[in-house]
């Protein structure tokens, strides 16, 4: 047993720069995205407040939500991914 979990996974040789790459750019992606939809939901609560629309202030505090909530997703599998194929064997 003590075998098997010394094994670590590694990419096929010549794969690990493009998957690095790949996983960057979605990394950067997400993050954009995550960005992008904060400025949009709080730009929303302003509207809403600004013109007395009640409806847009409220999707836009439940968008602030889902946005912290995605925020805290994207950081734990970020870490999961760390761990599956990070360097050296745990």
């Amino acid at each position: 047993m003590d075998l098997a979990a010394a094994v670590c996974p590694q990419a096929p040789p010549g794969m690990e720069t493009f998957a690095n790459q790949v996983t960057g750019w979605v990394k950067w992606g997400v993050l954009a995205l995550i960005g992008i939809s904060a400025v949009a939901s709080l730009g929303s609560i302003l509207v809403g407040r600004i013109f007395s629309h009640p409806h847009a202030s409220r999707y836009g505090a439940m968008g602030v939500a889902v946005v912290v909530m995605v925020a805290i997703i994207y950081t734990v599998i970020l870490v999961i991914l760390d761990s599956i194929t990070g360097s050296g064997c745990t």
